[in-house]
C-alpha cells in the first residue's frame, strides 16, 4: 500500500521499565530476559512490538471490543494451520495491527498492511542485568517433596518506544482490492467508530492503560517519562532526537532543539508536542514545542486525522 504523502502520527516515548517482562527461553533453570547488544557491546534489554501488541490487544478487550479468535484449518500443513480471520471491520486488532490469511502453499496470502506499528521498546544505555532466586515450591507437603528453586533474569531500565500511526484506520479500500476478500467487508466503517478505535487506542497508548505481559511475580506498567508526538503528511525522522540524560535526570534539550530548527517544523509543515508526565522538562526552553497533556494529545491527533 503506498503510504507517501498520507497523514502520519509518530509518537516516541521514554518509559522506565522493570523485572523481565518479556522472557526469552530457559536455559537450564534460568529464565532469560530479551536483550541485543550493541555494536560497543552495550547490553540492551528490550521488551518486544509483539509483547506490546498483546497487551494493548487485551487491554481493547476489556473495553469491549471483539479480538481475533484465528482459524483453524485441520486439513492444513503445520505452517499454514493457524491463520488471522482477515475481517478489520469485526476484529478491532485486525484493523488496527494488520493481518494475514493464508490461502495455502504457493498461494499468495490476503493480508492489510497495519495502519499502526511499533518498536522495540529498548534500553537507551548499558544495562546491568542481574539474577533473582526463586523456588517453585509442591502443593501437597510431603517429607520428600523439596522446593525447585530456579532464576529469573531481570533489568532496571529506561528505554523508548517508537509508534507510527497512518490514518486510514477503519478504511478498508485496499483490503476489498484483494482476492478471496469478504464479499460484505465494507470499504469503510461509520466515521465515528473509527474516531472511537483510535481514541481508545491512544487512551490506552498514552496513559499507559497497559499491562506488560510477564507478570507472575509483579504488576508491570511502564513508568512513563515523557512522549514527543508529531502531526505530519508522510513520515518524519523524528524519534532520534527524543533522548534522556540519566546523570541529569532530564531529557536532552539540546536534541529537542535541533528537532524543532528542521524546515518542515519552522515551516508549519508538522506540528509537534511533548507530554510531560514526571514534570521533567519544567523551566526548559520549549517554545516551539508546546507541552500539552494526554487529553489534549488525543483531541489533536483526532482534529488533524478526520479534519477535511
Amino acid at each position: 500500500m503506498e503510504v507517501k504523502g498520507r497523514k502520519a502520527v509518530q509518537i516516541s516515548i521514554l518509559a522506565r521499565v522493570y523485572g523481565n517482562v518479556n522472557a526469552d527461553e530457559v536455559i537450564g533453570t534460568r529464565i532469560t530476559l530479551k536483550k541485543m547488544y550493541s555494536t560497543a557491546g552495550e547490553v540492551l534489554p528490550f521488551v518486544s512490538s509483539r509483547a506490546l501488541k498483546y497487551s494493548i490487544r487485551q487491554a481493547l478487550k476489556e473495553r469491549g471490543y471483539d479480538i481475533d479468535p484465528f482459524v483453524e484449518n485441520p486439513d492444513a500443513v503445520e505452517a499454514l494451520r493457524l491463520s488471522d480471520t482477515g475481517r478489520p471491520d469485526k476484529f478491532v486488532d485486525n484493523d488496527l495491527f494488520g493481518y494475514m490469511v493464508t490461502m495455502g502453499r504457493r498461494e499468495q496470502a490476503r493480508r492489510r498492511q497495519a495502519p499502526i506499528s511499533f518498536s522495540y521498546l529498548r534500553a537507551l544505555r548499558d544495562t546491568s542485568v542481574v539474577a533473582e532466586f526463586a523456588a517453585r515450591f509442591p502443593r501437597q507437603t510431603a517429607t520428600s517433596s523439596n522446593p525447585v528453586p530456579f532464576e529469573v533474569e531481570v533489568a532496571d531500565f529506561i528505554g523508548r518506544l517508537n509508534c507510527l500511526i497512518y490514518n486510514y484506520i477503519g478504511d478498508f479500500t485496499e483490503d476489498k482490492k484483494q482476492a478471496g476478500a469478504p464479499s460484505d467487508l465494507p470499504a469503510q466503517l461509520p466515521i465515528e467508530e473509527r474516531k472511537k478505535r483510535l481514541k481508545d487506542f491512544l487512551e490506552i497508548l498514552l496513559t499507559p492503560s497497559y499491562i506488560l505481559p510477564r507478570r507472575t511475580n509483579s504488576l508491570n506498567v511502564p513508568e512513563y517519562y515523557v512522549a514527543l508526538i508529531s502531526l505530519s503528511h508522510g513520515a518524519m525522522p523524528i524519534y532520534q532526537y527524543l533522548d534522556y540524560k540519566l546523570q541529569e535526570e532530564a531529557i536532552d534539550i539540546e536534541k529537542l532543539n535541533m528537532l524543532a530548527n528542521l524546515d518542515a517544523i519552522k515551516n508549519k509543515k508538522a506540528n509537534i508536542y511533548l507530554i510531560d508526565y514526571k514534570g521533567i522538562a519544567k523551566g526548559l526552553q520549549l517554545a516551539p514545542i508546546p507541552i500539552i497533556t494526554v487529553q489534549e494529545a488525543i483531541q489533536n491527533i483526532l482534529a488533524f486525522f478526520f479534519s477535511v
